[in-house]
């Protein structure tokens, strides 16, 4: 009988005693075998705890793809990470699997509830249904773009399409990192999203000043709302909210965001220096109780707010929720307020955590003292319940005062771009990088939102030619 060849030695690695071995070793590759097709690869890795390190064998069906697999083992024990995982394992990683991880590392980075149910809804819609059973070592270009064409069947806007891709990069950015997926494979290389129309000296993100709301607007939706939601209101679905106007006028001439303004507090009104400390944002996540979570971009922020909205309709709350008297004086109401952040300042040094302040120790949410609340429930108002309210005033005002009537195109949250610009910035004469303070956005964010470039000078020419 002829002896049996030994397959031919193409590369070894340095010697390693890893393992418990007495014996030196190498990681090996060796040509396929006479009549056979298959490279191989072959090293030790760890086994069970306490365990010698076990004999593994690795295949390939091209000397190029060996050598990546040698490669890697290489680096693995080098750097002492998971050595190459076999054809079988390799094969369970689908797209579906890295989502999972993908949430998962959402989650361990921070990310607030409400991406976290953008990104889920997004994986499981639009991902998972298309791709999901792909294995990620297969995932290519034709599988991405796949998933662009079913969500252009629902998502009709630019920037949705740019998030999908952008989740799309995300998950791409994190295979890498685990290394289910080879970095010379990009799976989004040459998937392009359609360039939008935009307005020459404009970016993207820029706010068209038709959707900013005028300061009569604003007014007029705050003065209905006082008049269906307060105490004169005869609707008791509307009187839920019973400071809905005052709401409305903190929105329109502060900028604060929905879940910033549902966030507020007796302790964050600072009466006697005109502002607001903006601390915290109220969070509804799906199927969860809402609760009181950190401000976008965890950054603090103090908003001014004109001095007739901070005596006549959040001083008489501050007041209620203080258990003061009507009739206590401004500086009643302070020294009450400070009592209150003191007690809270000095609970919070007693905790192992150090971050926690006057501003955001943990209270439970039915004994907070919230400005702004759905008088049912004692909590602040379900951003449902808040548009659906918002809806109902919006059809007062176009009934009964036309003139001023709410354009059904801005929505709610559009009070913001109303205080940013017709209001701090023109108004009352702020630079853009003091309105960037008070919304608690990048200076950058806020350039992009509202400046364009060349619009001074269309304004000008404008007014030289009128009498032309």
């Amino acid at each position: 009988m002829p002896a049996h060849k030994k397959p031919t030695l193409l590369a070894q690695g340095k010697p390693r005693t890893l393992g418990g071995g007495t014996r030196a070793w190498r990681v090996r590759l060796y040509a396929p075998e006479v009549g056979g097709t298959k490279y191989q690869v072959m090293f030790r890795a760890p086994a069970d705890d306490g365990e010698p390190w076990k004999r593994v064998l690795r295949r390939a069906n091209s000397e190029a793809e060996a050598r990546k697999i040698f490669a890697q083992a290489e680096a693995a024990l080098d750097t002492e990470k998971e050595t190459p995982a076999g054809a079988d394992v390799r094969a369970s990683r689908t797209i579906r699997m890295l989502g999972e991880e993908h949430l998962k590392d959402s989650i361990e980075r921070g990310k607030q509830p409400r991406t976290m149910e953008q990104r889920e809804s997004r994986l499981n819609a639009h991902i998972l249904p298309t791709i999901g059973d792909v294995p990620v070592t297969k995932w290519r270009v034709d599988h991405s773009r796949k998933v662009m064409e079913k969500g252009s069947k629902t998502i009709f806007s630019n920037r949705g399409r740019e998030d999908l891709r952008g989740q799309l990069a995300a998950m791409r950015k994190l295979a890498w990192r685990l290394g289910w997926l080879d970095r010379s494979v990009d799976p989004l290389d040459g998937l392009e999203i359609g360039r939008a129309n935009i307005l020459h000296g404009a970016t993207a993100q820029y706010v068209d000043p038709r959707l900013r709301p005028e300061t009569r607007q604003v007014r007029a939706m705050a003065d209905a709302a006082d008049k269906l939601c307060g105490p004169d209101g005869t609707d008791p679905l509307m009187t839920r909210l019973p400071l809905f106007g005052t709401k409305i006028r903190v929105a329109g001439f502060g900028g604060l965001r929905l879940g910033e303004q549902n966030a507020l507090r007796a302790i964050d009104v600072f009466l006697d220096r005109g502002y607001v400390h903006v601390n915290g944002s109220w969070i509804t996540p799906r199927r969860q109780a809402g609760f009181r979570g950190p401000v976008k971009n965890h950054t603090l922020h103090e908003v001014p707010l004109p001095g007739s909205l901070l005596r006549d309709e959040l001083l008489p709350r501050v007041k209620e929720l203080l258990g003061l008297p009507d009739k206590a004086t401004l500086q009643q109401v302070l020294n009450a307020q400070e009592a209150e952040r003191q007690r809270r300042a000095d609970l919070s040094l007693r905790e192992p955590n150090k971050n926690l302040a006057w501003w955001n120790y943990p209270v439970p949410t039915e004994d907070e003292l919230w400005l702004f609340v759905d008088t049912v429930t004692g909590l602040p108002v379900k951003p449902e319940l808040h548009n659906e309210r918002w809806h109902r005033v919006r059809r007062w005002v176009e009934k009964n005062d036309p003139d001023n009537a709410w354009p059904r195109t801005i929505v709610y949250r559009n009070l913001r771009h109303h205080a940013a610009t017709r209001w701090f910035h023109d108004e009352l004469g702020e630079s853009w990088e003091v309105v960037a303070q008070y919304l608690g956005d990048k200076l950058a964010t806020v350039l992009n939102h509202y400046v364009r470039a060349g619009e001074d000078a269309l304004r000008d020419s404008v007014g030289k030619l009128a009498n032309l």
